[in-house]
């Protein structure tokens, strides 16, 4: 099921990018690359392993931080995101 959700919210994380044309290039590019980074965990056999989740986390708190106050939707995002993660044991 935590799958399933974090799918889902990595498709959201996508329209609300498409949708939000004051995200800077350079900022578009790192979340697509976190968003990446997290298909990849859900790809793998075992998602919940810490090596496969190291790299993922710590990016995620500091977008959810940079985003607070000027993308207040992609903060709620990301903090879901991160929440279906840590359901994920990671």
């Amino acid at each position: 099921m935590p799958e399933r959700e974090l799918t889902g919210l990595l498709e959201e994380l996508e329209s609300e990018l498409d949708r939000n044309p004051d995200v800077s290039d350079e900022e578009r590019a790192a979340l697509e690359e976190l968003r990446s980074r997290i298909g990849h965990v859900l790809e793998s056999e075992r998602p919940g392993t810490a090596q496969e989740g190291h790299g993922v986390t710590e990016p995620l708190r500091s977008y959810v931080d940079r985003f607070e106050t000027s993308h207040p939707t992609l903060t709620m995002i990301l903090g879901r995101i991160a929440d279906a993660l840590n359901k994920m044991g990671i």
